[in-house]
């Protein structure tokens, strides 16, 4: 039987090992991995829990949490002794993590698929800004009807969810395909059972990659709901890296007939551009930023505020966490990495 242990532990350990080490960039796993097997993973594992109202893997990370607490608190000593049926399932938790999604990390990213720079000059992000600026107020006077007004989602939850998946699927022919395979089947957004922990973690939203459900923090402003549904979802296409994630997501709305999913992505991609031009200049910053329509910089300056108001010990811990977690799997800048997106946006608005 110890023989038996010995040889799966050993077994389960080579391929953990192995999966570690598939080499970053990887066309074997964009071809055989995120365009097949992944596809396959997914949309059976949207089937399945899809349809069910709350979120399954919220509840998984809970009761996991909890065991862990217990074992800590009360096995202790059953753990010194039967540590190798516990290796057994952190191997195996691995392994799945990696089989399930996380080997999307490995795959060839959007830069090389599309020989994107990785850098933009300032003048670039300058003549990007100014046309973002241009777009956003024109399309904010459309919609709200008055540069004074504050944009606002007026779709509850449910219908976010709805129009975004919608939209996805209008453009499953369309360019987007070059970078990314935009068939998705099977909704599978959920609210978030831990929102207000979420919030204080300083999180959006996350995908769980053992039951692929993007689950959203409710709590987070309505302005940004669409975007966060929309990147959470280009998690579930397989695209791991957050930069990646988020040029996915500004490409599905700003090519969106919805002008209010338009207007998301536009809305996005002008917070990145000023938020980097707030550093390398913050004078041509603060010219930009007062050609923006009133409503549209008065959402800016809430959003800002909302964020401040839950800054603490726990945001700092969970991004110093995640953070080692993206260096972990081959995302080299770490959580730098969400403004990675940028380059991205401005390289391919050039092409």
């Amino acid at each position: 039987m110890k023989k038996n242990k010995l040889f799966l532990i050993c077994f389960l350990a080579i391929i953990t090992v192995i999966l570690i080490l598939v080499n970053d960039e990887s066309i074997i796993v964009e071809n055989l991995y995120s365009n097949n097997i992944y596809k396959l993973i997914s949309k059976s594992l949207r089937l399945v829990f899809g349809w069910i109202y709350f979120s399954i893997g919220d509840i998984l990370y809970f009761l996991f949490l909890l065991s862990i607490i217990y074992c800590l608190t009360f096995k202790i000593n059953s753990i010194k002794k039967n540590y190798q049926n516990y290796l057994v399932v952190i191997l195996f938790v691995i392994i799945s993590f990696y089989m399930f999604w996380g080997l999307n990390y490995k795959r060839v990213s959007i830069s090389n698929k599309l020989k994107l720079n990785t850098e933009f000059k300032k003048s670039d992000l300058i003549n990007f800004t100014k046309s973002a600026i241009l777009e956003i107020n024109e399309k904010h006077l459309e919609i709200f009807g008055s540069d004074s007004t504050i944009p606002t989602n007026k779709y509850d939850f449910e219908k976010s969810v709805k129009i975004s998946v919608e939209n996805i699927k209008d453009l499953k022919n369309s360019n987007i395909g070059e970078f990314v395979n935009i068939n998705y089947e099977y909704t599978s957004v959920k609210k978030s059972i831990f929102s207000k922990l979420l919030t204080y973690m300083g999180f959006s939203g996350y995908i769980n990659p053992f039951t692929n459900e993007a689950n959203i923090n409710t709590k987070i402003p309505q302005s940004d709901l669409i975007f966060v549904i929309n990147h959470e979802i280009s998690h579930q296409l397989g695209v791991a890296k957050e930069s990646e994630a988020n040029f996915l997501a500004y490409n599905l709305l700003i090519n969106s007939k919805n002008d209010y999913l338009k207007f998301c992505g536009l809305n996005y991609a002008l917070k990145l551009s000023l938020g980097e031009l707030s550093k390398i200049d913050y004078s041509i910053y603060s010219f930009f930023f007062n050609q923006i329509n009133n409503g549209v910089t008065k959402e800016y300056i809430n959003t800002s505020k909302f964020w401040k108001k839950y800054d603490g010990n726990i945001e700092k811990i969970s991004k110093k966490t995640y953070d080692f977690y993206l260096r972990r799997n081959n995302v080299d800048s770490g959580l730098q990495n969400y403004n990675e997106s940028l380059s991205l946006i401005l390289n391919y608005k050039k092409e």
